[in-house]
């Protein structure tokens, strides 16, 4: 079986665990993946929201997003939403990307999947 690529977008955080759970799934396969998180998507990656998401979902999204960067999953943070944003903050291992960076890696993926 061919490795694929995968890109993931983002732009609602209630959706966060769901795709990053999706995304773990898929990296372990030996894919390659990426997640985009833009406008709502981009407070999952401000630690100061994970306590909101985890009352919300029950879920250690803390811990989601940890697992999928040391298992090789790249995430990016829309850099208009998160440079817009008072005060927010990025997690460690996450990068800023603009829409330059979000078309080139989705002009080489297998599939581009919304959430």
């Amino acid at each position: 079986m061919t490795n694929k690529r995968l890109v993931y977008f983002v732009s609602l955080s209630s959706n966060a665990p769901f795709v990053l759970k999706e995304a773990l799934h898929y990296v372990s396969q030996g894919n390659e993946v990426s997640v985009f998180f833009d406008l709502d998507g981009a407070r999952v990656l401000d630690p100061r929201y994970f306590k909101t998401i985890e009352n919300t979902h029950n879920m250690d999204i803390g811990s989601l997003l940890t697992t999928a960067l040391s298992k090789g999953i790249k995430l990016y943070g829309c850099q208009l939403n998160v440079l817009m944003a008072d005060g927010f903050e990025l997690v460690d291992g996450a990068e800023l990307a603009g829409v330059a960076t979000f078309l080139d890696i989705a002009y080489k993926a297998n599939a581009v999947l919304s959430y």
